[in-house]
């Protein structure tokens, strides 16, 4: 392992990184850069999320660096992304784009988060719990899923982040989603408790902070604060989060510290919002200096930062609408070209399962994976197509689902075919693999127009109040650009894991700030 890159972002480098990004591209707008307010640091205006990120991915690496490469200097991941494997991939990247001088440490800010046991976390808080030695304060959610923002577990937590990142500092620490214990609490609880359950919200949240402040005296940490997707929720919500509270417990954990509540360092809040979902921007569920204003301006007001999460995945009526278009032809025929590609692949399949037959090894590798889903996936995916309900569902079925099982049989039967048939089941191989991929190209596609056709109405929407040059960019563009001009809004966050994700997002460096936010809002909600 290599040892911890020591520092981290300061002012004066990132307004350095900045300004040579800004040289070498000079098409970028005047506003590409702006100070994470809250801080003394200078942030890209569009940030790399890291949910679904992970370190054993190489198209995962390349994007990051290419990120980096672009002008992106925001990273934003938390410990139970990928089961820690998102920490990893950043800590990787960095490591080697530091050695080779490309950047420096003190360049990137990163923003790490805490909170959730899953995956690794999960089994070691049960093994824990089985020897009689359990994390305090730990809000079991649901299977799979359990919570804590004990100060013990956030020491923890800081330890292991550290070493997957393999930094000695996080800039940024959030507690990730601690609503869930309101959640929870409410599901087991009468409403006459209700005002109790809150207070000892508040008080979890002030302990957390305390630990928090003390990460900052020993340089673990250089701010914190509170990522959380109730912020916006309305006031009378029992899950919304409030800043007011909030802001009200990280004073009283600077006085705790330091003795003065005006030295806190609770600076960055981190919540949902998109053109769909604007509550943050238009519900007022604050109240500062007797006004009720919503959660952006009331960040705006306290001088916190604001990080944006799923500025394109927008949850509505209890439907998620994607607000972006992917490349499609219109006027194919569909139909015609998904029975082609079966036939194809079906075809191959056989071919392969009785050439395995042949060789005397199908058997053998049928012992050790399923090997069910291999020889029917055209079939399979005739099936279960009509279930699909869009291409960001397909997508965690590919990913998820289809690949992983594939790519278990590809491995055991290139194993047993390595002695004497090597050859001949690499050819077989890729004759596989490219009616495979056209398979799934064409799948794609049919949820890219079926996709495309449903945002239709709000790209149309949108251009009623956007000049012929900005209706002309992209719809994930438009609504990148629309976060990213709203009062209040530090750095929009996007899971660019594809090349031309980052193509694509890296462009709205070059884009002025749309005037009226609010009125792309309302012309939204009039017209679709």
């Amino acid at each position: 392992m290599n040892a911890k890159i020591t520092g981290h972002a300061t002012s004066q480098a990132t307004q350095a990184f900045a300004d040579r990004m800004n040289a070498h591209n000079p098409s970028f707008e005047a506003n590409a850069y702006r100070r994470l307010t809250g801080t003394d640091l200078i942030t890209s205006k569009i940030g790399y999320g890291t949910y679904r990120v992970h370190n054993r991915d190489e198209t995962h690496i390349e994007t990051l660096e290419s990120a980096i490469e672009a002008g992106c200097n925001l990273i934003d991941t938390s410990s139970n992304y990928t089961d820690g494997g998102s920490e990893t991939l950043i800590g990787n990247v960095l490591q080697k784009k530091i050695s080779a001088g490309e950047v420096k440490r003190e360049e990137i800010i990163v923003v790490s988060k805490v909170g959730y046991m899953q995956g690794q976390n999960l089994d070691q808080a049960q093994d824990r719990e089985t020897a009689g030695n359990p994390w305090g304060e730990v809000v079991k959610y649901m299977e799979g899923c359990w919570h804590c923002i004990h100060p013990d577990f956030l020491t923890d937590q800081w330890t292991r982040s550290t070493n997957r990142l393999g930094l000695e500092t996080i800039d940024v620490y959030l507690l990730h989603n601690p609503e869930y214990f309101m959640v929870d609490a409410k599901n087991r609880s009468s409403q006459s408790s209700w005002d109790v359950i809150g207070d000892t919200f508040y008080d979890r949240i002030y302990r957390a902070f305390v630990q928090m402040e003390q990460f900052v005296v020993d340089g673990k940490i250089r701010y914190y604060g509170i990522s959380s997707n109730t912020f916006p929720a309305p006031q009378t919500d029992f899950e919304h989060v409030s800043l007011n509270r909030v802001y009200e417990a990280a004073a009283k954990a600077a006085e705790t510290v330091y003795g003065e509540h005006a030295v806190s360092h609770f600076k960055v809040i981190q919540l949902p919002y998109n053109l769909l979902e604007s509550e943050a921007l238009t519900a007022a569920n604050n109240e500062i200096d007797g006004k009720r204003i919503a959660v952006l301006e009331a960040a705006k007001s306290l001088g916190l930062g604001v990080l944006v999460n799923r500025p394109l995945n927008a949850f509505k009526n209890n439907r998620m609408t994607r607000l972006a278009q992917y490349e499609h032809h219109p006027n194919a025929d569909y139909p015609r070209m998904m029975s082609l590609a079966e036939g194809t692949l079906t075809q191959i399949e056989t071919t392969m399962e009785q050439t395995l037959k042949g060789w005397g090894i199908f058997d053998s590798v049928q012992n050790q994976v399923n090997v069910h889903l291999f020889y029917d996936v055209a079939q399979q995916l005739g099936e279960f197509m009509s279930r699909v309900q869009d291409r960001n569902q397909w997508e965690q079925i590919l990913q998820q689902h289809l690949i992983p099982q594939i790519n278990a049989y590809l491995r055991q039967t290139g194993i047993a075919c390595l002695n004497q048939h090597q050859t001949e089941w690499e050819g077989l191989l890729a004759q596989y693999v490219d009616a495979l991929n056209s398979l799934f190209a064409t799948i794609t596609e049919i949820f890219n127009r079926v996709d495309a056709e449903k945002v239709e109405p709000i790209s149309q929407a949108l251009n009623l109040h956007l000049s012929d040059v900005q209706g002309a960019l992209t719809l994930s563009q438009r609504a990148l650009n629309f976060v990213t001009s709203s009062p209040g809004v530090s750095v929009v966050l996007n899971g660019m894991k594809h090349e031309v994700y980052v193509e694509d997002s890296m462009q709205i460096m070059e884009v002025p700030d749309f005037p009226q936010p609010l009125a792309l809002v309302e012309s939204l909600a009039s017209e679709t």
